[in-house]
């Protein structure tokens, strides 16, 4: 129990620490550190029961650990960084205990307090880390849905309509997409099932223009094919933005969740639209 405390308390210290100093926070590399400290710790305690040493040594033991954690912790390229890494991490050591001794002492009618650093026989280190592991997932979890909340803000309902023919699609506002024909209108890029939905009857006839784009990816650069529709609706709540003779290519990879990805330009619109920052 002593080991598993000193080692959660070390991990979940050492990682405030190091982010306090915006540091490189690698876990295994924090968590090898804990490991370190923890079997130093316990093996010091052991070692209390059999000698004794003089407070003076006995406190210069203590901090010279809690100072050299640290350094194993992360990197730092400046020496600055790693003193104030071991001065966070010590300033957290007292914090903590400053308030576990709030929350778990008990106090007799004599005046006398008995401190326990449990709560219901779980070790205060493991109490250390539950919380500071809740704060890393917390701030995940916002970093999450805030990241969500932006692209679910650039999706909007489209209508797209070719002689005739209309078909509703799943769009998203790429601002990454500036792909433009060469009388300069933005292309928006369509998956292919969608495509083949919509252009279906005039797809493979002499008298439906198509231009080549050159797109360039990951895999290099490739060209797609470009129709001209009759218009495309896009919806953004209450308004509708109508884009007359909109020029629509074909993806030659599937688009996952989307069913078109909308240009740049049409991008800024939507997002001013809502408010979007």
């Amino acid at each position: 129990m002593l080991f598993i405390n000193n080692f959660s308390a070390d991990a979940a210290l050492l990682y405030c620490a190091v982010k306090t100093v915006k540091g490189d926070t690698k876990l295994w590399r924090i968590a090898l550190t804990a490991l370190l400290g923890a079997v130093l710790g316990t093996g010091y305690a052991v070692f209390r029961l059999y000698y004794v040493l003089p407070e003076p040594i006995d406190l210069l033991i203590k901090y010279a650990v809690a100072a050299m954690l640290p350094f194993f912790a992360a990197s730092f390229k400046k020496k600055k960084t790693y003193v104030l890494c071991s001065l966070a991490f010590v300033g957290y050591m007292f914090a903590f205990a400053g308030m576990l001794t709030a929350l778990f002492a008990r106090f007799s009618a004599g005046g006398e307090g008995e401190i326990e650093y449990t709560a219901q026989t779980l070790p205060s280190g493991i109490l250390v880390l539950g919380a500071v592991a809740f704060a890393f997932l917390s701030v995940r979890l916002v970093r999450f849905l805030s990241g969500r909340r932006k692209v679910l803000s650039l999706t909007c309902r489209c209508v797209l309509f070719f002689r005739g023919k209309k078909t509703e699609a799943k769009g998203f506002a790429d601002t990454g997409n500036r792909l433009t024909t060469k009388d300069g209108r933005p292309v928006a890029v369509a998956d292919r099932a969608l495509a083949l939905r919509l252009l279906s009857d005039g797809l493979f006839t002499e008298n439906t223009a198509c231009e080549k784009v050159c797109v360039g990816t990951v895999n290099g650069r490739s060209e797609i094919n470009v129709f001209t529709i009759e218009k495309m609706e896009i919806y953004c709540g209450d308004r509708v933005n109508i884009i007359e003779n909109a020029a629509i290519g074909i993806s030659r990879e599937k688009l996952g969740e989307y069913d078109v990805i909308l240009p740049c330009s049409f991008a800024e619109e939507i997002t001013k639209s809502r408010g979007v920052g």
